[in-house]
């Protein structure tokens, strides 16, 4: 396909294999650059600077084409020498008749995805091999020259604006044992010594795809993209489990990475799919006493119905609070102080009541941290 492209250095067309048109009679004679933001959640321009070690990739079209790219896939890299965001190996300069629209992604070259005029498509996208953060740009139309000031008249930009979203969710587990020592009013004292065998997520969605369509259609201006259905991406059915933390003695008031931060697909959640299993052993000592033995799996649904979805642009803090009050290793009745074992069968105790429970909120930029009390 041919494709109207405007530079300036002859060994760059020269080294190029692609079939290009070199015209100084619509140049502007300003180079084409580009600034960065990241990580936003709305369209005020208040994220993070895109990282200058990283690359990303961008398509232009020229005003008035129809499928032709101004810019192909164009890998943009940052210019130390020059403080500036500027495509890697090829220079582009400015159409003078007419305006150019951007659409920008990250990570540079990533396969599986479809960039169009009016649309993104990601298909096949396995997230949990790929383990980075996808990233789109809202779309830049109408733009002829490196802009001072994007169209909220406030924030200053030294090239095309470049407003990266995230369209991935990140989860992660922390396990809190909140206390190991227990005085009863009758002068009963209880000492409980609580390991994590092992911690997993199950059930969860690892590849699919999602379509963005933009959310208006101006000529000029910086726009957003629509998002999928309920904020997330179509799983293509496969699943995984993640494991965390293993073999690992808590102590009181330590924070421990149950499940340590990872890229999720934006998923919906169901009852009985995507579930956390925690595996526990608890020696519990009365009086100074060894009295109980417990190795067993705690088991809940990442599912309720305040929180149904893992949703694009969203950050999932799981705080796991362990209290070792409710479960006695006797389904919750009372123990026969004339047994010496308390009446209870150490290698297979009855822990119905011990529970998990989850008291979701939203917290600043778009996380969510919910705690999971078990009581045991």
């Amino acid at each position: 396909m041919k494709k109207l492209i405007i530079f300036l250095s002859i060994a760059a067309a020269m080294a190029s294999a692609c079939s290009k048109v070199v015209s100084s009679s619509i140049e502007n004679g300003n180079q084409i650059a580009f600034q960065t933001v990241a990580g936003l959640n709305t369209k005020a321009i208040t994220g993070t600077a895109f990282p200058t070690s990283e690359t990303f990739s961008t398509y232009a079209w020229a005003e008035g084409t129809v499928g032709e790219y101004f810019m192909d896939n164009v890998t943009i890299e940052y210019k130390t020498s020059e403080d500036m965001w500027k495509p890697q190996g090829e220079t582009f300069y400015w159409p003078k008749n007419t305006t150019v629209d951007f659409i920008s992604y990250y990570p540079t070259g990533l396969s599986g995805i479809t960039v169009e005029k009016d649309k993104l498509t990601y298909s096949g996208i396995d997230v949990n091999s790929l383990q980075k953060d996808i990233m789109y740009a809202d779309k830049a139309a109408g733009f002829s020259d490196n802009p001072d000031l994007v169209d909220d008249s406030i924030s200053g930009f030294t090239g095309v604006p470049t407003i990266f979203r995230h369209s991935l969710a990140k989860v992660k587990f922390i396990v809190e044992l909140t206390y190991n020592h227990k005085k009863e009013a009758d002068g009963t004292e209880t000492d409980w010594e609580v390991k994590v065998n092992s911690a997993n997520i199950s059930g969860i969605y690892t590849s699919g795809g999602a379509v963005f369509t933009l959310a208006s259609t101006p000529a000029i201006g910086v726009i957003p993209w629509e998002k999928p259905a309920g904020n997330v991406w179509t799983p293509d059915g496969t699943t995984t489990t993640i494991n965390g933390l293993s073999n690992t003695a808590l102590t009181p008031g330590t924070d421990y990475s149950a499940i340590d931060e990872v890229y999720v697909l934006p998923q919906a959640l169901t009852a009985s799919q995507q579930k956390v299993t925690i595996n526990l052993t608890i020696k519990t000592t009365r009086n100074g006493v060894p009295f109980l033995s417990e190795t067993f799996d705690k088991v809940a649904d990442l599912y309720i119905g305040t929180l149904p979805a893992w949703e694009i642009n969203h950050v999932y803090s799981y705080r796991v609070k362990l209290s070792p009050t409710a479960s006695n290793g006797n389904g919750g009745k009372p123990l026969d102080p004339s047994d010496p074992t308390g009446g209870v069968n150490p290698n297979d105790p009855d822990l119905s009541d011990a529970i998990i429970s989850f008291d979701p909120a939203v917290d600043g930029w778009e996380n969510v941290g919910v705690e999971a009390i078990i009581d045991l």
